[in-house]
């Protein structure tokens, strides 16, 4: 295992750690990476830093690239309502996929497992949203078509980041506990088109949240 870790490159690393920062909210939307910064705080060459920036703009999280660094993505509402709505689309039909599979008692395990992980660190960003990642990847992996699987992890990071720095406005996560729970419930009980229901309401309760955060801004 060690030698695994260790073959990570700087730049992975870099990235990892910028990634848990931004989605935490140590850096905000629209804030500035500045390289000399950064390898500052690394400790590294320029090299490493450029490329982990790099891989944050293929994710969609850099809006722009500058020779001395790069600035992420601000709030933007209507790019954020298209975001989730496309989204809610590809996690209904990763559930309406996982529906049908012979893993029905591991799938419905998994779910128990993270949404009652959401539920005791509602105070602990980095434990909930990974959690609440997790709840929902449990139907992708469980879905049998892998580039739906793959669309889901590009796009759902950007989603997550936006998502996150609403909850984090409001603090109060115990209503998407709750809608987590109904949609295990249903899916437990093969009531599996209510449960795509349950997951279109989580997600149209995610553009409340983003309208809010607007509405406060």
């Amino acid at each position: 295992m060690s030698e695994l870790l260790q073959r990570r490159s700087l730049s992975e690393q870099v990235y990892d750690v910028l990634i848990h920062d931004i989605v935490t909210g140590q850096i905000a939307l629209g804030d500035r990476l500045i390289n000399r910064e950064l390898q500052t705080r690394f400790g590294v060459s320029s090299t490493p830093i450029r490329d982990a920036i790099n891989k944050l703009y293929q994710d969609g999280l850099i809006r722009e690239l500058t020779n001395s660094g790069a600035q992420l993505i601000d709030f933007d509402q209507q790019y954020a309502e298209e975001l989730n709505h496309f989204i809610m689309m590809l996690a209904c039909e990763a559930l309406a996929l996982a529906s049908q599979s012979d893993q029905q008692a591991e799938i419905v395990r998994l779910l128990h497992e993270y949404q009652d992980a959401m539920e005791a660190s509602q105070e602990n960003d980095t434990e909930y949203f990974g959690a609440d990642y997790r709840f929902h990847k449990v139907f992708f992996d469980y879905c049998g078509n892998r580039f739906l699987k793959e669309t889901y992890k590009r796009y759902n990071r950007i989603r997550s980041l936006l998502i996150s720095s609403a909850m984090r406005a409001s603090r109060d996560r115990q209503p998407s506990v709750d809608q987590h729970r109904r949609i295990t419930a249903a899916f437990e009980a093969g009531q599996f088109d209510l449960a795509r229901e349950r997951m279109r309401e989580h997600y149209q309760y995610g553009v409340h949240l983003l309208l809010d955060r607007e509405n406060h801004a």
